[in-house]
């Protein structure tokens, strides 16, 4: 006895990364792409939605062939594109590239400067309402320079938190344009109680990571900061290094390079 591929079983397929056996069911029952199931609580995820979260870019394909809706929303009115800046940036492209309509979050994420310019004339808020999240924080961390000048421009505030996501982004262009704007060097996150060089120093020890620990210290960052659960900058990094240390010594390097760096401007601990 088959049985019966509901939307619910063809979600555990998508987290589970069975790209075939998705393939298989919406060719079969093609009807399931617009159903919905809930996630955390949340109600209205499509399919679609369920595989961008998960980083599932194969599936997210095979759903878009198969007739997901690109603009189909969650009751909290997320879209996939929406879903992919929070969760998998790196699918914000893939999804455009398959039709889904750029709105003012991921026009600053892309450093779409004419369609963000043409979103803000039409009215769009400097947070995006779907996300809670300011414009400029997108931009930040999408590494949109354009975007962000535009957005700065316009009246975004440079303290909003857009730091933060620069620093993860590891733009250090980006870092001394909201530096230059006035963003707080030690703004902490609420929920874990991060700075920037927290957040610096944790995004890992490659590309611009040592010019950005360098432009925050050189801003006045406080190096012997603490996190809510007691880590500081110098903590971060060390464990990094021991972690990284087998695996790939040239990122235990890095990362020994930023505890150097930390210990010359002064930290302790």
């Amino acid at each position: 006895m088959t049985t019966r591929m509901t939307v619910q079983r063809l979600g555990r397929l998508i987290v589970d990364g069975e790209t075939d056996a998705v393939r298989s069911a919406v060719a079969e029952s093609p009807q399931l792409v617009q159903g919905s199931v809930e996630r955390e609580g949340q109600g209205g995820w499509t399919p679609l939605h369920l595989a961008v979260a998960c980083d599932r870019v194969e599936i997210v394909r095979v759903l878009a062939a198969a007739g997901a809706d690109l603009t189909a929303r969650t009751d909290q009115h997320r879209t996939p594109l929406h879903v992919a800046l929070e969760h998998a940036p790196d699918l914000v492209p893939v999804l455009v590239e398959l039709g889904a309509v750029i709105d003012a979050p991921s026009a600053a994420y892309l450093d779409d400067v004419d369609r963000l310019t043409g979103e803000l004339d039409d009215g769009a808020p400097l947070t995006d309402p779907a996300t809670g999240v300011d414009l400029l924080a997108w931009a930040a961390f999408g590494g949109a320079a354009g975007a962000a000048r535009l957005l700065l421009d316009r009246g975004a505030d440079a303290d909003g938190g857009a730091l933060h996501a620069a620093t993860a982004g590891g733009s250090a262009e980006l870092v001394r344009l909201l530096l230059d704007a006035g963003a707080d060097v030690d703004r902490r996150d609420p929920d874990t109680g991060r700075t920037p060089l927290h957040t610096a120093v944790a995004a890992g020890a490659a590309g611009d990571a040592p010019e950005i620990v360098r432009a925050l210290l050189d801003a006045g960052a406080d190096v012997n900061a603490t996190t809510h659960d007691g880590a500081s900058a110098l903590d971060i990094s060390r464990v990094a290094a021991a972690r990284h240390r087998r695996a790939d010594e040239d990122q235990a390097s890095g990362n020994d390079a930023l505890a150097e760096l930390l210990v010359a401007r002064g930290a302790t601990h």
